[in-house]
């Protein structure tokens, strides 16, 4: 073998290598994006069947929501009103209380009046009966 024929052949051998390498380099690449493609493909899908499952339950959760606001409300509101509700039983019982001592008050009032009502007619009696006594006698 001459040298320019062994030259020739590396660079054919070569030649052919590269093409080879070039061609299974184009055919990973064409691979790579077809599989690419179909995981792009299965994820949109996966995102499509997600999305129709979740839409569902946020509905849900939007409508329970709005029922804890509701009986949240409804709460505030009952609260508000035993409030009120134990306000006046509070002024109530005041008033009772008031009354009550007022009451005593009173009745203690009578009590002496009476007292003295009854010393009164004793004492007014007593001379009576010791004027008839000496006036008769």
């Amino acid at each position: 073998m001459q040298p320019d024929q062994f030259v020739t052949a590396i660079l054919s051998t070569s030649f052919i290598l590269v093409v080879i390498t070039f061609l299974a380099t184009v055919f990973f690449l064409i691979y790579s994006f077809i599989q690419i493609r179909k995981a792009a493909d299965a994820i949109s899908a996966f995102l499509a069947a997600t999305e129709m499952k979740i839409n569902p339950v946020l509905k849900e959760a939007e409508e329970t929501l709005k029922s804890i606001r509701t009986v949240s409300d409804d709460i505030g509101s009952v609260t508000s009103s035993v409030k009120d509700i134990s306000g006046t039983i509070s002024e109530l019982a005041f008033k009772i209380k008031t009354l009550g001592l007022l009451t005593d008050g009173i009745q203690e009032h009578l009590s002496v009046k009476m007292s003295a009502l009854k010393a009164g007619i004793k004492a007014a009696t007593f001379v009576l009966l010791n004027q008839e006594n000496k006036g008769g006698s």
